[in-house]
C-alpha cells in the first residue's frame, strides 16, 4: 500500500533546506511520480500555498485517495466520477460498523484536494480529462450576503464541484469563562500557560507550538507588548499582543519548570530545543497535535465538550464585543478590521462570521476581554 512521508532538513531541491514536503511512495518504496510532482509544485512553486500545514493536509488527502485506488485496483489516470463518488460515499457511510463517518467538511476538503490534483495533471498533459465536473447552483437564501454582494454579477449562483456533499457551516462556539476555569483547574503550569496564550491572543495550535524564547519581550513596560510569531497558518508572520501578566508568568515558567527540564536533558545528553518555549518532559518542543490532545483530555476530564480551537473562537468573540464598545467612544475604530488583524485572517469574510455569533448568541453578548482574563486569574 502507499506510504506518506515528509521531507527532512536535508531535502534541498534548490539549494536551500525545505522541511515538511509530502512524498507518496508505493509498496516497493518508489516515488508515485504524478502525486509527488503535484505536491512538489504545491510546496515549491505555487506562490499561494506556503504553509507546511496546508502541504500536510493535501498530502494526507492524496494519500487516502491513493490507498483507495490501490485497494480497488483502479488506475489513477483512468478513474471517472463513478469511482470518486464511491470513494465519497464510503467516507459518508463506512462499511465497517465500528468506523465513524467522516465530517462532511472533511469529505469535501478531500474531494477538493483530489480535484486540484487532477486539474493540475490535465493542465500539464499527464491526463486527457479530469474526472470532476462542476455546475452552477443557487446560493441559499439563508446565507448572509457577502461584502461585495452589491457588485456581484453572478446572480446569486456559484460554481461548485458536483461530487461534494451539502454542508451547513456551523457558527463558532465560544467557551464561557466558567467552563475555562473548570478546564484549567487541575492543569500543570505549562498546560495552563498554553491555554492562557490561546484565550488571550487567539493563537492557533501550530502557533503555540512555534513560539520562540528569543521573540518574547523581557520587559513589560506597556499594557500590551507585541510578540512576533512566524509559524502561522498561511506562513506569513504576524503580531499578537499578550497581556503583561501573562508574559510575567511565562518567564517564571522559563526560569523554573522549563529550566529544570532542560538541565535534566543536558545531564542525560538528550536532545533539546534551546529556543522552543513550551517543552515536553523529554525536552522536545510541543507539537500542534500534542497541544490539541492535551487540551481535549483536560476538557473531557472537566466535562466540557470543547477542542483547542474553541479558545480561538472565545478570544475572537470577546475581543469583537470589546472593540464594539470601544467604537462607541472612538468612531474611527472599525471593530471588524481590527479583529481581522488580531486574528491574522487573510479574508475579512472569515472574520465577519463572529458578527453573527455576537448577534445571535445572547449568552455571550456581555462577555468581554476582562471576563476572559478574570477566568484565568
Amino acid at each position: 500500500m502507499a506510504e506518506l512521508l515528509f521531507s527532512a532538513e536535508t531535502f534541498r531541491p534548490d539549494g536551500s533546506s525545505v522541511l515538511g514536503v509530502p512524498m507518496l511512495l508505493d509498496a516497493k518504496m518508489r516515488l508515485i511520480e504524478p502525486a509527488c510532482a503535484w505536491l512538489m509544485h504545491v510546496a515549491l512553486v505555487r506562490g499561494r500555498t506556503r504553509s507546511p500545514e496546508t502541504w500536510r493536509t493535501y498530502g494526507e488527502a492524496l494519500y487516502d485517495w491513493w490507498q483507495t485506488i490501490e485497494a480497488n485496483d483502479w488506475r489513477w489516470d483512468s478513474v471517472g466520477s463513478g469511482e470518486i463518488a464511491a470513494y465519497r460515499d464510503n467516507m459518508l457511510h463506512p462499511p465497517d460498523d465500528d468506523e465513524k463517518p467522516l465530517a462532511r467538511s472533511t469529505i469535501n476538503g478531500r474531494l477538493r484536494t483530489i480535484a486540484r490534483f487532477y486539474h493540475w495533471c490535465a493542465g500539464t498533459g499527464l491526463i486527457d480529462r479530469t474526472p470532476f465536473t462542476a455546475s452552477d447552483v443557487a446560493l441559499s437564501r439563508s446565507r448572509p450576503p457577502g461584502f461585495f454582494a452589491h457588485i456581484d454579477a453572478s446572480g446569486g449562483r456559484e460554481r461548485v464541484n458536483e461530487l461534494t456533499v451539502r454542508h451547513v457551516t456551523m457558527l463558532p462556539r465560544p467557551l464561557a469563562p466558567s467552563a475555562i476555569r473548570r478546564i484549567i483547574a487541575e492543569m500543570p503550569v505549562r498546560d495552563r500557560l498554553v491555554v492562557e496564550w490561546a484565550v488571550t491572543t487567539g493563537i492557533r495550535r501550530m502557533e503555540i507550538a512555534g513560539l520562540k524564547l528569543r521573540l518574547l519581550p523581557k520587559a513589560c513596560a506597556e499594557p500590551m507588548m507585541p510578540v512576533r510569531i512566524d509559524a502561522t497558518k498561511g506562513g506569513k508572520a504576524r503580531v499578537i499582543y499578550p497581556p503583561p501578566t501573562l508574559l510575567d508568568r511565562t518567564w517564571a515558567y522559563v526560569r523554573e519548570e522549563r529550566a529544570v527540564t532542560v538541565r535534566k536533558m543536558q545531564a542525560r545528553a538528550g536532545p533539546t530545543d534551546p529556543d522552543a518555549l513550551f517543552l515536553t518532559v523529554r525536552g522536545q518542543p510541543m507539537t500542534p497535535r500534542r497541544v490539541g490532545a492535551m487540551f481535549k483530555a483536560a476538557a473531557d476530564g472537566a466535562g466540557v465538550p470543547a477542542t483547542f480551537h474553541a479558545l480561538r473562537h472565545t478570544f475572537a468573540v470577546a475581543m469583537l464585543r470589546f472593540l464594539q464598545r470601544e467604537a462607541q467612544t472612538h468612531p474611527d475604530l472599525n471593530p471588524l478590521l481590527a479583529l481581522q488583524v488580531l486574528m491574522g485572517h487573510a479574508d475579512l469574510a472569515t472574520t465577519a462570521i463572529y458578527l453573527r455569533v455576537v448577534a445571535t448568541d445572547l449568552s455571550i453578548i456581555e462577555s468581554s476581554v476582562d471576563d476572559l482574563y478574570a477566568a484565568l486569574l
